[in-house]
């Protein structure tokens, strides 16, 4: 081959992976389902082998309501249990659910949505908190919060915000 030949080849290569890669980007930023996202089967599984600390972690949120201003202690033993069951989860309580996000995604430069996945436990009826469905593993299509069914009143949870 020659030398010219080769530099063709070589900056068209260059040129099909950095589009690849703006490609790649642009899915992983504004995707409501980039990668990385758990199934709700792993979801319920990290449920169940964690039900204990998920159980203390309510009553915990039960007791402290929707205090902002928690001891240096008490958010120590959040954090503590929390990473017992996932190094990302975080949680968030409201008079409707305490939720527990394992997975979320924002908005990059206003180009997708914001959306978080996870675990959640209800504090009212199911209508009154998002709707019903069977699978979350696929975008269910437009803003709003769905629950899948676990058991009782625990739920995979997937709240999706500014994309319609």
């Amino acid at each position: 081959m020659s030398p010219r030949t080769t530099r063709k080849v070589v900056v068209a290569v260059g040129m099909a992976l950095a589009l690849a890669l703006v490609g790649f980007l642009v899915r992983q930023y504004t995707s409501p389902f980039p990668l990385g996202v758990p199934r709700d089967r792993a979801l319920v599984q990290l449920f169940y082998a964690h039900r204990q600390t998920f159980e203390k972690l309510k009553e915990m949120a039960d007791q402290d309501g929707q205090t902002y201003d928690l001891s240096v202690t008490r958010r120590a033993e959040y954090a503590r249990l929390l990473s017992q069951i996932h190094r990302h989860m975080t949680v968030n309580v409201d008079q409707w659910r305490t939720a527990f996000w394992c997975a979320g995604g924002g908005i990059l430069l206003s180009i997708g949505p914001r959306w978080d996945k996870g675990i959640a436990y209800l504090n009212a009826v199911p209508n009154r908190v998002g709707q019903i469905v069977r699978n979350l593993d696929k975008d269910p299509g437009h803003d709003d919060v769905y629950l899948v069914p676990i058991e009782g009143d625990w739920y995979v949870i997937y709240q999706r915000d500014d994309y319609d």
